[in-house]
């Protein structure tokens, strides 16, 4: 009986606990609930937010260019193209971190969030938005003494990025009055900053020297010591200096920085000795120390970078060229050293093939990884276009010339050219000129240090996984490799001979291993135009590609007078090309800025050659055709909205909002075969092969006469049958870890006619590469040489040129904001001019602004503005609120949100997206106004929001500018 009472007590004393716990969890269920989104909030977002941007701090930082010769910045920006490839990472960044300020604002992680907002708008060079997010944190949260100071910091760098040097002493000056223990670092590298600006020297020696002592990066330390020794080598302190650049050079530093310190250490000493510094002769001096043996292609590099600072492009190219070749040597440094080759002959040279050649080398050796890879291999793919197309005029202008010579001649000619091609000068064979090596013998002889075994020659082993690439593509190597990854490598895709491919060269088959030279010149004489039929194909090749070489000049390269160039050699050759309307419309606006007289000249052979062309109606009424060209680059926008949800592997999406479009608009005005191919690819990463193969076919059979997409479709098709059985073992036909997927493209669009004429710029007269027989500084009207008159058979038109694997003449979507608008200076007034004292001086008061006139043009893109009159209020959570919103609404790569102060009394948020004209902006804004008092409460009530198309956006420079717009939209 007792065991009982006691076991009844025992659980009476339990069902109390559990009671009593019962009623404590409900009263604390706030703390739990706190405690849960304290938890989700820090390891379920901001940690992998915080890792995503750190990846990011790490992408910009490594493709950051350092200029030795200037003193190196302490904080160095994001550059525009490291930012623009980073922005779709950032945006995933500022996506997650918007969740814990508005779904968990309660938790203890918000001041976090809004510091690594902060952060990734100034990652993307949006300073004004990293601003209020910094000034947010720091009005809002000021016992977080931690968090205080990193806003105020923040703020500061932002400040400084936008030259706002008095705004940012005034934040640094609250940041130091902080006294905090953290960040001490930062603290005085931006008081060394400010200093700098200043151009106190030695305020900025002590403050970067304690920020030296203090900091525990590694990367800043080494920097910091580096801008140290060159502060205090224009100080006069050339021992601290060289001390300085010393410990850089003993330390494990990057071989760049390392190196330059080096050299800077040598020029100060042999400065010290009387001795006139000589950075080439020292590099070369450098080549013979034995300690700098694995570092020579390194070496090499810089004597090349140092003749190119002397404009000395000759000797550049020849030291890039050594640096190439050099071994033992590292992968990577091949890459920058062809970078450089591709470069000179790209920008300075205009040679284009020539740099097609070793921008397709630079592919090759330089990692995928490497900061601007992307932009490299768009640029590549661009130049490739452009060979392509002056092969095509060399080949058929050589067939046209041997179509015209006697049997015993051409007999000549072409035993003197296979004789030629199959014995080829070892020594003229040019270390990379088609992305291969030089043969495994030649390099063993002028590099006997390499060894000269096979297995042992570093430049044999190169060679093998060269030609492995170029066959294979990048393998892992695992069990039934040749079968393991079967997307089309980019090499494949070039050297196979595919229906469509265009510039194979004349030569092409030469190459061929133990053919015949007899068969080899029958099968060439077979190409050889002798029927008047023939000739007439042959001609109309060139025509064409001169057509398509002009628009790649003007619209690609930006290089005016080769297209001009191009365009005159059509007219003077080719007067019936088909193309012959838009050619003089182009010459008539291309020459326009060079000579007025030629200018005109091209109009009125447009007006009477083709008065009933769309060119000449543009000239005769300007407003022609304008809703045509809105309604044409709205596809083209669609189109950029859609190629990025494919980037972003939302296949289904893609498909959805292609046939949207398709039931939209009726047609895709010009573009139907992009679409179509966008469609396929999207098909292919969702479908089999079986499947993926008929859309192929079906592309090919619908757009037989399409220069770009069906010569792709072609070599694609060809290839999954070659291959069928390893596609049809697939799961779906594309696979997203294929390292050799296919490439994508998107199409550089022709824009014919612009009807808003821009003023040109001035051009640069630069000897251009083949294209005439002859140069001219202006368009003069000279003959190349009479061929027999022939009947010219009009291929089908060519609506549009696509090169690329992403936008470059036009960017989708994402239309950029002016950052700075230019303000008028206000009207001076007249100077006061001292009367006597008996007088009263006349004070001139200055007049009234003059009214604004607006634009009334509703084809131009417009855009949405909240303007907050209270230049005081931070609107960091609303922005925050503003991003979630249209985020939620649009995919964040296709809508921006930016601040922009104006007039130092109002605040504008600026948002742009998908929603391009008039109407769908006022769509998207009378959306906004059901969810906008929620979105600003709790904050000012001094807004107002109303839509302005961009070039009136840049008429708001003042609270009067907007008060008269708003009257004007108003009236």
């Amino acid at each position: 009986m007792k065991i009982s009472n006691k076991g009844f007590l025992v659980f009476l004393s339990l069902f109390l606990s559990i009671t009593i716990l019962g009623c404590s969890t409900k009263r604390e269920g706030g703390k739990k609930t706190k405690f849960m989104k304290n938890v989700t909030a820090h390891y379920n977002i901001y940690f992998n937010a915080r890792e995503q941007l750190n990846e990011s701090i790490n992408t910009i930082r490594n493709s950051n260019e350092d200029d030795f010769n200037q003193i190196l910045l302490i904080y160095p920006l994001p550059d525009e193209s490291s930012s623009a490839n980073e922005e779709e990472n950032l945006n995933t960044v500022i996506s997650k971190v918007n969740k814990i300020a508005i779904e968990k604002y309660d938790s203890n992680w918000l001041d976090d969030a809004y510091l690594l907002l902060a952060d990734a708008e100034y990652l993307k060079r949006d300073f004004y938005n990293a601003i209020e997010y910094d000034s947010y944190v720091s009005l809002t949260f000021p016992k977080e003494n931690e968090n205080k100071l990193a806003a105020y910091l923040g703020q500061v760098k932002s400040d400084l990025a936008l030259d706002l040097n008095e705004e940012a002493d005034s934040v640094l000056k609250l940041a130091i009055g902080l006294n905090s223990k953290y960040q001490k670092d930062d603290l005085k590298a931006s008081q060394a900053e400010l200093a700098l600006r200043k151009n106190n020297l030695p305020e900025a020696i002590d403050h970067l020297s304690n920020a030296i002592d203090q900091t525990k990066e590694r990367y800043l330390k080494i920097r910091w010591r580096y801008i140290l020794a060159q502060l205090q080598e224009k100080n006069n302190e050339p021992q601290k200096a060289i001390d300085n650049y010393d410990k850089i050079a003993k330390s494990n530093a990057a071989f760049e920085i390392s190196f330059n310190a080096n050299l800077s250490k040598i020029r100060i000493s042999e400065s010290q000795q009387g001795k006139e510094f000589d950075k080439i002769a020292t590099l070369k001096r450098l080549l013979k120390e034995d300690k700098n043996r694995e570092f020579k292609e390194q070496i090499y590099y810089q004597i090349g970078n140092a003749y190119a600072d002397k404009n000395d492009l000759t000797n550049a190219s020849s030291f890039y060229s050594i640096s190439t070749r050099t071994v033992p040597g590292t992968v990577k440094q091949k890459g920058l050293s062809y970078l450089k080759l591709a470069q000179i002959n790209f920008e300075q040279l205009k040679n284009y093939k020539q740099s097609q050649l070793y921008y397709d080398s630079t592919l090759q050796y330089l990692p995928k990884s490497y900061p601007g890879y992307n932009d490299i291999a768009i640029k590549a793919n661009n130049l490739q276009y452009l060979a392509n197309r002056l092969n095509v005029i060399d080949d058929q202008k050589e067939l046209l010339k041997f179509s015209n010579l006697s049997e015993d001649d051409l007999k000549k000619e072409l035993d003197e050219r296979f004789v030629a091609k199959t014995a080829i000068d070892p020594s003229q064979n040019s270390i990379v000129d088609n992305g291969a090596l030089t043969s495994i013998q030649d390099f063993s002889l002028s590099n006997k240090t390499a060894g000269t075994f096979y297995f042992y020659n570093n430049a044999a082993i190169s060679q093998g996984l060269s030609s492995f690439k170029q066959k294979w593509g990048n393998r892992k190597l695992a069990d039934n490799w040749r079968t393991s990854s079967t997307g089309l490598p980019i090499e494949v895709a070039k050297n196979v001979n595919f229906p469509g491919n265009l510039g194979t060269g004349i030569d092409a088959d030469l190459t061929t291993v133990g053919e015949n030279i007899d068969t080899l010149k029958a099968r060439f004489v077979k190409t050889i135009p002798y029927s008047p039929y023939q000739k007439s194909q042959a001609n109309n090749k060139i025509a064409q590609s001169l057509y398509e070489i002009a628009v790649f000049y003007k619209d690609v390269l930006k290089d005016n007078l080769e297209a001009i160039e191009a365009y005159d050699a059509i007219v003077l050759n080719y007067p019936n090309q088909e193309n012959a309307a838009s050619i003089y419309y182009q010459l008539y606006r291309l020459t326009a800025s060079m000579d007025k007289n030629i200018s005109e000249d091209y109009k009125q052979q447009l007006l009477e050659k083709y008065p009933g062309s769309i060119y000449a109606k543009t000239i005769l009424d300007p407003s022609f055709g304008k809703d045509e060209e809105t309604l044409r680059q709205k596809v083209k926008d669609y189109y950029g909205s859609v190629y990025t949800l494919y980037k972003q592997k939302k296949y289904q999406d893609v498909l959805n909002k292609i046939s949207e479009l398709k039931i939209n608009l009726g047609d895709f005005k010009g573009l139907d075969a992009q679409y179509a191919y966008l469609k396929s690819l999207a098909i292919g990463h969702t479908q089999k092969a079986p499947i993926f193969l008929a859309n192929l076919n079906e592309i090919a059979t619908a757009y037989p006469n399409d220069i770009e997409v069906t010569p792709r479709v072609q070599q694609q098709i060809s290839f999954i049958e070659a291959n069928k059985t390893a596609f049809n073992l697939r799961p779906t036909a594309l696979i997203d870890y294929d390292t050799n997927d296919y490439l994508i493209t998107q199409p550089v669009f022709v824009d014919i006619p612009k009807i808003e004429q821009k003023k040109p710029e001035p051009i640069t007269i630069i000897e251009p590469p083949i294209v005439v027989e002859q140069k001219k500084e202006a368009p003069k009207k000279q003959e190349l040489p009479k061929e027999e008159p022939i009947k010219i058979v009009e291929p089908e038109p060519i609506k549009q040129v696509a090169v690329v694997e992403k936008p470059v003449v036009i960017e989708p979507v994402k239309e950029k904001i002016v950052e700075n608008p230019i303000v008028p200076e206000p009207i001076k007034p007249e100077p006061i001019i001292e009367a006597p004292v008996a007088e009263i001086p006349k004070v001139v008061v200055p007049e009234k602004p003059k009214g604004i006139v607006f634009s009334e043009d509703s084809r131009q893109k417009y855009l949405i503005v909240i303007d907050i009159s209270d230049p005081k209020q931070n609107i960091a959570q609303p922005f925050s609120k503003l991003s979630q919103y249209f985020y939620s609404k649009f995919d964040p790569s296709s809508v921006k949100l930016v601040i922009r102060v104006v007039g130092g009394t109002e605040k504008f948020v600026i948002i742009s997206g998908d929603f391009y004209t008039k109407d769908e902006v006022q769509t998207v804004s009378d959306e906004l106004n059901n969810s906008l008092p929620q979105i600003m409460e709790g904050q000012t009530k001094l807004y107002q929001k109303f839509i302005v198309s961009e070039d009136n956006l840049k008429l708001l420079v003042s609270k009067e500018a907007v008060d008269q717009y708003l009257k004007f939209i108003n009236k």
